[in-house]
């Protein structure tokens, strides 16, 4: 059995290689429903409550309220979302995802959601909370460096 250490750097090691199949996953998907990985990226987000608004959505997927606009644009024109006033503050929109292709994503997901869920379910409460707090604040780590290297600045430690 690997010691915590060899655990630890081959983990680190599955990290990139796990994001990079994720990313071919996506893209297979977003081929099969006939939209753009950005325009799946984008429903994923609205899906997932992540992102509610068309501000909400640029700053997710760190466009330009601009650019995120012309996606919601090409989103609607395909059935994904749509924008809705917001009730409480009918200047603002919100975004909902029409149920036209959920079901279509649902089915393509499906054999995902069935693998992760049977996997999940068999690690314990202790390793499911560890999972967890990595996958949490490696995300907000992740955004962190993005908007630190749009920005351009200088490479900090990390805590």
């Amino acid at each position: 059995m690997p010691d915590q250490r060899e655990l630890a750097t081959a983990a680190a090691l599955e990290i990139p290689r796990f994001v990079s199949a994720t990313v071919l996953f996506q893209t297979a998907m977003a081929e099969r429903l006939g939209i753009s990985p950005t325009e799946l990226h984008g429903l994923q987000l609205v899906i997932s409550g992540a992102a509610t608004s068309p501000t909400g959505l640029a700053r997710a997927l760190g466009m330009t309220t601009g650019a995120a606009t012309r996606l919601l644009d090409r989103m609607e024109k395909q059935r994904l979302v749509e924008r809705v006033p917001d009730p409480a503050d009918r200047r603002r929109l919100l975004i909902r995802p029409l149920p036209d292709r959920l079901d279509d994503v649902g089915d393509l997901y499906a054999p995902m959601a069935r693998f992760f869920g049977d996997r999940l379910g068999r690690l314990d409460r202790r390793q499911l909370a560890a999972l967890l707090g990595v996958m949490t604040d490696g995300r907000a780590f992740a955004e962190q460096e993005a908007a630190r290297l749009r920005s351009g600045s200088p490479e900090k430690g990390v805590d």
